[in-house]
């Protein structure tokens, strides 16, 4: 470990993480940009699954068997802990970060607070979003799994980064004692308006796009079913972007349009062509701890319409009664997705305000929070 620990050394950061290489989900897209900006300045040694490498130590994967076909169609296997590879990585380090809240985290953790060394941990996943991807509904699931996960890990950590106020509200309701901080996901400077030209057949359609997994929690249905309720049905064209286990049954039920939903799957760096190019960006997910696609879509002057569940920080996003729907009335979203189209010198308002608004998320902002949090520890 460094002994000399003035905010300008160069430190040595283990980052921990079940699934990088080929996950798509915020947690890894957020953790691959962060990492790519801390091996400017410092030494970063990924613990995961998948492809050897330099600066890795790579662990074997696993599914649970009861959504092992989810999580395989996801890219997000589990790592199985092998504790003489972790502590033999960790000893060389002056900080352990971890990601996701599995088996993984919490021999980390122990192995970490064996030795002396300061463990970070960010709230990425909420226990809805297992519940609803797995298809549990007992009510003792999610205050059950917070528990774990508190007890294991959050508690145990000497900072937990929350990437939102409700993501912090959230663990400390269900009982997080440890020091916490916000630190947004941030957004990448190359998000940012451009005057792109649409294709042909698009010019004269008002364009909705969302972006996201095609899971049961992002909820692309109820804009599909918003859409067929709307008096302006026949000029949208609704574009979604992602990859999951209900892109079938949601392009089945997208037949049902005047204008057939384009599907894309994009790599993160190509969602910018089409945050330049739609009209309205509508968030409909019922989970989520902050909101990365939100963040794009405002960094490129995209006005945003977003459902405000209870269990989601999406909602701070919205700069007022227009760019917020009632996250479980379809008529609600209806009406503002007709105000919309039907208001377009509106939206060039809305655009600038949010453009204005993004500059606080940036990541270069985040990145220097996170920064002076390791120090601090140290």
């Amino acid at each position: 470990m460094n002994e000399n620990r003035g905010d300008n050394i160069r430190l040595k950061i283990a980052m921990v993480i079940d699934a990088y290489d080929e996950c798509k989900n915020g947690a890894a897209i957020s953790t691959k940009r962060f990492v790519n900006l801390l091996r400017h300045d410092h030494d970063v040694f990924l613990v995961t699954t998948g492809k050897p490498g330099p600066g890795r130590t790579l662990l074997p994967e696993f599914y649970p068997p009861f959504v092992r076909k989810v999580m395989k169609r996801m890219k997000t296997p589990l790592a199985f802990p092998i504790n003489r590879r972790l502590r033999k990585t960790f000893r060389e380090m002056d900080i352990v970060h971890i990601q996701f809240p599995f088996l993984l985290a919490v021999q980390s953790v122990k192995i970490a607070r064996k030795l002396h060394i300061p463990v970070v941990t960010t709230f990425h996943i909420q226990a809805e979003h297992l519940a609803m991807n797995a298809g549990i509904s007992a009510k003792w699931f999610i205050p059950g799994c917070y528990r774990m996960w508190l007890n294991f890990i959050y508690n145990r950590s000497d900072l937990v980064i929350c990437p939102s106020k409700f993501a912090e509200d959230e663990l400390k309701r269900f009982g997080l004692t440890a020091p916490s901080v916000i630190i947004s996901n941030g957004t990448l400077p190359d998000y940012k308006p451009a005057k792109n030209q649409r294709q042909k057949d698009w010019t004269s359609k008002f364009i909705i796009l969302s972006v996201g997994r095609f899971a049961p929690e992002k909820r692309q249905q109820m804009i599909m079913e918003a859409i067929n309720q709307s008096r302006n049905r026949d000029k949208i064209l609704l574009i979604l972007i992602g990859e999951g286990q209900m892109r079938e049954k949601l392009e089945k039920y997208g037949n049902m349009l005047p204008n057939k939903p384009v599907f894309l799957t994009l790599q993160s760096e190509e969602l910018i062509y089409y945050y330049t190019i739609s009209d309205l960006y509508v968030h409909a997910a019922a989970i989520e701890t902050e909101g990365m696609t939100i963040l794009e879509a405002m960094a490129c002057g995209l006005p945003i319409l977003i459902g405000n569940s209870p269990k989601s920080a999406a909602k701070q996003f919205a700069i007022d009664e227009r760019s917020l729907f009632n996250y479980d009335e379809i008529f609600d979203l209806v009406e503002k997705l007709d105000y919309w189209v039907e208001n377009p010198d509106q939206l060039e308002e809305a655009s600038d305000r949010y453009l204005e608004y993004s500059e606080k998320f940036r990541i270069e902002n985040s990145y220097r929070q996170l920064v002076a949090q390791y120090h601090n520890l140290l």
